[in-house]
């Protein structure tokens, strides 16, 4: 990995580059039989430099970035209030979104470290699809376990989703 890596708070400066790269590692992670009305529809609303500003400024979340050479290469959303009742625990790691080919460098490991590191002592979860081995694998790594499941809704059909807790 190269020693350029920066590992911070979002700005409101970045918000126009997290909705950029959240669309494409969505697409690239969900999208696998292609785009269909529903899924450029969800992309295109929840995606967006306002969503991502709203988010930013919003002492409920917390957006941490990875760049590497100025350029955004990963980021993680946590939310410090998750209403959902589906973990033992209010704080939630919404997103880890990390660039395809910054996969398996170990930025991963790194940015869920900085996360651990703003989160403290709190206990936190995360939710990831049943059919995201890769995601689910890292979590595993990273010492989670399951705890339930809960349900994605897109296009009128339910995604499952494994709950995962840190061991």
């Amino acid at each position: 990995m190269d020693h350029s890596l920066v590992l911070r708070p979002a700005t409101a400066a970045d918000a126009q580059n997290l909705a950029a790269l959240a669309i494409q590692v969505w697409l690239h992670t969900y999208a696998t039989a292609g785009i269909r009305q529903d899924i450029s529809a969800y992309v295109l609303s929840e995606f967006t430099p306002d969503k991502f500003t709203t988010l930013i400024n919003d002492p409920r979340y917390q957006l941490l970035i990875a760049e590497i050479d100025h350029h955004l290469v990963a980021f993680a959303q946590i939310d410090f209030a998750s209403e959902k009742q589906t973990a033992p625990c209010s704080v939630e790691l919404q997103t880890l979104y990390v660039q395809e080919m910054f996969t398996g460098q170990g930025l991963g490991s790194k940015l869920l470290a900085y996360c651990e590191e703003i989160i403290g002592s709190h206990h936190y979860w995360l939710s990831a699809n049943i059919n995201n081995h890769r995601a689910i694998a890292f979590y595993a790594r990273q010492g989670f376990v399951q705890h339930g499941v809960t349900y994605f809704e897109l296009g009128g059909n339910q995604y499952e989703n494994k709950v995962l807790v840190k061991a």
